[in-house]
């Protein structure tokens, strides 16, 4: 995919992208849209997003104009830690004739057990930020703000051309998938001409992160890249760094500007940290949608998640679906799996909450990825993030692994 960068065109309207306005009608039958989430066990990353989900729903169907004046039904099923429960997911969603969409969480066990129950059924799953490989692969996958692999090249070209830095450290969690996406980082930065890469990771059951980040040469480097998928991993990384008394540059992933490090911070996320997001970063002052988006979260009394970034992950993965669903009905159509995919394919942006151009397909190895284009922020004040530079892709010339491209 070419990383030429787009007009910011940040989405605003919500309704109007859905494509309605008021209250779904409650004499038409529901349209089942299916919803699945990595929760309820030891190793959450964000059940924050199915929040984010359940509340686009609300605000569609009161509104929005539901799909199409059809209200919206939310079938819902998650998996705690177990592949077979991933297994049973992906089964339920195959099996229920109604459903010809579903959204994905950040789910990092059992993707490819769920993924193949479904895939036999052609139906349409759409991701905000995939955190597992596994899913890039999906055929009739949508992923539609990057995944763990195609957005992480974006950082070694900000560390290096923005900040300027000749040595780097990396402390991240081994889970599922996360090796991959920090291998794709040091190579991109040795691609870059950063000599000194040093890259540590730690059991994710793990709290205190002293010892990985002292392993790393944090603060002996230039830049630290705090690679973590959610909040508390974050806030844990910065703890320890308040406990070791380090000061240094941080460049961290969008989950950890979370209402989470802001607590463990006492309130505020830490001043200074530089973000990489492929999707709006709440705090951004020229984005309008960002208070928009609070605001709906007010309403559906979830005010604490309106500027947490998985939960925005799923209020934008539902307006999309809801979006192409509604597309469908107005064209005439019957929604289905052939129906709505051609609606998706068609799709080329702007995606709310994420990158104005959107190219399904690019990638042949990885033919769900629609994105590989990241802004960067830096956090100048409590709750002001400052656009550094917008969508921006991997170093000129990089390649990834075949695998992947």
């Amino acid at each position: 995919m070419a990383s030429a960068a787009p007009k910011f065109k940040p989405v605003s309207n919500f309704a109007k992208y859905v494509g309605g306005h008021g209250k779904a009608k409650t004499n038409l039958s529901p349209v089942e849209v299916g919803i699945v989430n990595q929760q309820g066990g030891q190793n959450d990353i964000a059940p924050q997003w199915t929040i984010g989900a359940q509340v686009a729903a609300d605000y569609i169907n009161n509104q929005a104009g539901g799909i199409d004046g059809h209200p919206l039904k939310l079938v819902s099923c998650f998996i705690p830690d177990q592949v077979a429960n991933a297994t049973q997911c992906g089964q339920t969603f195959a099996n229920t004739k109604a459903i010809s969409g579903v959204a994905v969480g950040p789910v990092s066990i059992g993707n490819q057990a769920m993924e193949q129950a479904i895939a036999p059924t052609k139906k349409v799953l759409i991701f905000g930020v995939s955190t597992s490989p596994v899913d890039t692969t999906y055929k009739d996958g949508y992923i539609i703000y990057g995944d763990g692999t195609h957005i992480e090249a974006p950082l070694a070209t900000f560390t290096k051309e923005y900040l300027h830095a000749k040595s780097v450290s990396i402390v991240w969690p081994n889970i599922p998938g996360e090796s991959t996406g920090v291998d794709i980082i040091v190579d991109a930065l040795k691609f870059e001409g950063v000599k000194t890469v040093d890259s540590v990771s730690y059991d994710p059951s793990s709290t205190d992160l002293t010892t990985p980040i002292e392993a790393a040469h944090v603060g002996k480097t230039d830049v630290f890249i705090a690679d973590a998928p959610g909040g508390p991993a974050c806030a844990d990384m910065n703890l320890a760094l308040k406990q070791l008394n380090i000061k240094t540059k941080v460049l961290a992933n969008v989950p950890c500007d979370s209402p989470l490090v802001a607590k463990a911070e006492g309130g505020t996320l830490p001043i200074g940290w530089y973000y990489a997001s492929a999707k709006s970063l709440p705090g951004d002052p020229s984005d309008p949608g960002l208070p928009i988006m609070a605001k709906i979260a007010t309403t559906y009394g979830e005010a604490q998640w309106g500027k947490d970034s998985w939960w925005a992950d799923g209020f934008g993965e539902m307006l999309t679906l809801a979006k192409w669903d509604t597309e469908v009905l107005k064209s005439g159509k019957t929604i289905s799996p052939a129906t709505l995919n051609a609606t998706a394919k068609a799709f080329h942006g702007p995606v709310q909450g994420g990158s104005s151009t959107l190219e399904c397909g690019a990638f042949k190895a990885a033919p769900a990825v629609c994105n590989d284009l990241d802004q960067f922020f830096q956090n100048t004040a409590p709750g002001v993030f400052k656009p550094i530079v917008r969508w921006i892709g991997p170093p000129a010339g990089f390649k990834l692994p075949a695998n992947l491209e």
